[in-house]
């Protein structure tokens, strides 16, 4: 099994909704299953149904065999991980607690215990002098309009989506069995081209992307801090959970063989969540009675690391 930091610096606007018809109402960071997702349509197109079936199969059955965190922000060398909820880091003893609670991101060093010179910058709790992180992205507001086929008449509506500045975008862990290395990487390089998120036809979510080898930090830890959204697969896994939080995923599936067909509600464990074991969580299989094209999955796997317990305020 390898370990990589996947970089993906954009450079064209992205869009990822968070409700349907909500079109101002977006996600600022890209969960795990809408990776899943995204991979997975681009490994169909490059090596067809077949294949990726037999590759979905594989992972369902050995959950050794793939993993994917969801993506967070980063700036320059420095990356940022959801803030564990019920941890303060220290930033009590510097900061009033109205600033401390707007933090929702932290630099690595926070989870390692490496912080020299703490800073809160708006969302983002970092190490050292680091100003420009204001500029890490902005979000763009875009007017669109609605004609009625039968009375010509248009409405107005805005269209909401990110754009990143220089030297900023967002990043994932990718953990795959080396004999999925090739063909895997190969899907994330052409879902670089079609694009991720929603307005793909308007030339939203490309991305140029750099493939990093990482080692995680061998200590161990009394905590794990959830990296991915996560789907208990029994009661056991979901009594692990120290402190958490929950949100609700719904859509459209899309297909590149099928009629977009909407998605059932689901609701997930939410990254930065905490836990006092490791647990696995589970691949959904959400197909639909008439949908018969191909099975369809929702990705509720557990990204973790390790955190040490004495961080906790």
């Amino acid at each position: 099994m390898k370990r990589y930091r996947i970089k993906l610096k954009f450079k064209s606007p992205i869009h990822i909704g968070q409700k349907d018809n909500v079109f101002n109402d977006i996600s600022k960071i890209i969960h795990s299953e809408t990776l899943f997702s995204a991979i997975v349509n681009s490994y169909s197109l490059l090596y067809g149904i077949d294949e990726t079936s037999k590759f979905i199969n594989e992972i369902i059955e050995n959950s050794e065999l793939f993993n994917i965190s969801s993506a967070f922000f980063y700036f320059e060398n420095k990356y940022f991980y959801p803030r564990p909820l019920g941890y303060n880091f220290g930033l009590d003893k510097k900061y009033d607690y109205k600033q401390i609670k707007k933090v929702e991101y932290v630099s690595e060093e926070f989870l390692y215990g490496e912080v020299k010179e703490p800073r809160i910058i708006g969302k983002f709790a970092v190490d050292g002098k680091c100003d420009e992180l204001s500029k890490i992205f902005a979000v763009e507001e875009r007017p669109r309009i609605v004609v009625d086929r039968l009375t010509n008449s248009t409405n107005i509506y805005y269209m909401s989506s990110i754009k990143f500045f220089e030297n900023a975008g967002l990043w994932f862990y990718l953990d795959i069995e080396e004999r999925f290395e090739k063909s895997i990487l190969a899907a994330i390089r052409l879902l670089s081209d079609e694009g991720i998120g929603g307005e793909r036809t308007y030339g939203y979510g490309l991305f140029d992307l750099k493939v990093e080898d990482v080692e995680f930090k061998t200590e161990d830890g009394e905590n794990f801090l959830l990296l991915s959204n996560f789907y208990p697969k029994d009661a056991e896994e979901l009594s692990r959970l120290i402190t958490y939080k929950l949100y609700e995923r719904s859509g459209f599936i899309y297909s590149p063989y099928g009629l977009v067909v909407r998605q059932p509600i689901l609701k997930f464990v939410s990254e930065g969540s905490v836990l006092n074991e490791k647990v696995s969580g589970k691949i959904l299989d959400v197909t639909p009675e008439f949908f018969n094209v191909h099975n369809v999955y929702r990705y509720g796997r557990a990204y973790l690391i390790p955190i040490k317990k004495e961080a906790r305020d």
